[in-house]
């Protein structure tokens, strides 16, 4: 029932989508620890306390459906799911309320839509002639993604990836992304310089991002959702290794693309300290494709819908077990 919504042919699926996500960040919020989160994201310059009230809810459900939006137009309209399949996108709406419950204004949010036009940008190149304007377009939202939350600096590489991936090689294309790159680090260095601020801030900001490699921290709550999106990731494992893909050449670079994503978002579990019970938080935008391509083209329709609403009911319950609601 839920996944067949979610895979309708028609623009009522985005009423769907949006009331979906609308009540898991209303739910989330309600919990929201307004935690300090900003300390190392240029964000901090702007938000200076960490509750802003109704005003704070607001703002956070606003940029979680923005998310969603660019996130399913990006995957649909560069084919890096099949038609019609929103999955991904309300996934990555459970996953997102986890940096809501933390703060409706976390960095993430607003770094994550840069990151979902970074890529967006980016395999829009496969096969077109005007490519300079996206990769430099591409490799740009991507560095002020990092400013904003340095955790995702382990994507920029990401930028000569796609290259290597969907283009043969070209130096002018490489120096555009490079340039892409820099040029917002030149400017926040120099803007730093400019109002008399600290300019070792920005490697400040990313030094304290990380911590040494180890196990992560168990928090209330951690369980049921690492164990319920794990379960799904392991069924969607065995799916991509028994079936192809996508015959299309496009959509199968596309989910390369997103291997290496998890490939570099899988030591932030370690190194980074998100403070939310999902460990893998870092790790939301490949997952959320992965899973979702899953779900919406398992063979089984009963195992698939079992296993969405069994992560549905598991992501309530970690939320309040996340908020000492219940034990």
């Amino acid at each position: 029932m839920l996944l067949n919504i979610l895979k309708i042919n028609n623009y009522l699926v985005y009423v769907y989508l949006f009331l979906l996500a609308l009540v898991a960040g209303v739910f989330s919020i309600n919990y929201s620890a307004n935690a300090p989160v900003f300390a190392n994201s240029v964000l901090s310059f702007f938000i200076l306390q960490d509750n802003y009230g109704i005003v704070s809810k607001i703002i956070g459900i606003i940029l979680l459906l923005a998310n969603v939006l660019l996130f399913d137009l990006f995957i649909n309209s560069q084919e890096v799911v099949e038609k019609n399949n929103h999955v991904p996108s309300f996934l990555l709406s459970l996953f997102l309320c986890y940096a809501i419950s933390l703060n409706p204004l976390h960095p993430m949010l607003f770094a994550q839509l840069l990151l979902s036009a970074a890529f967006w940008f980016f395999i829009s190149i496969y096969k077109t002639d005007r490519v300079y304007s996206p990769v430099f377009n591409g490799a740009f939202c991507l560095s002020v993604a990092t400013i904003i939350y340095p955790p995702y600096s382990l994507f920029i590489v990401l930028c000569f990836i796609c290259l290597l991936i969907l283009r043969t090689l070209s130096l002018r294309e490489w120096l555009l992304a490079l340039l892409g790159v820099c040029l917002p680090y030149f400017f926040y260095f120099s803007l730093l310089f400019l109002f008399d601020k600290d300019t070792h801030q920005v490697g400040l900001n990313l030094a304290n991002s990380f911590h040494a490699p180890r196990i992560p921290t168990y928090l209330k709550g951690s369980f049921l959702i690492n164990f319920s999106v794990i379960t799904v990731a392991v069924f969607a494992l065995i799916f991509f290794l028994i079936k192809t893909v996508s015959n299309k050449i496009k959509t199968q670079k596309a989910f390369v693309i997103f291997l290496w994503m998890i490939i570099f978002s899988v030591p932030t579990w370690f190194i980074v300290s998100t403070g939310a019970a999902f460990s893998g938080l870092l790790s939301a935008m490949p997952l959320s494709v992965f899973c979702g391509i899953y779900l919406g083209n398992a063979k089984s329709r009963i195992l698939a819908e079992l296993l969405t609403w069994v992560l549905l009911v598991l992501f309530v319950v970690s939320m309040l077990q996340q908020a000492s609601v219940i034990n």
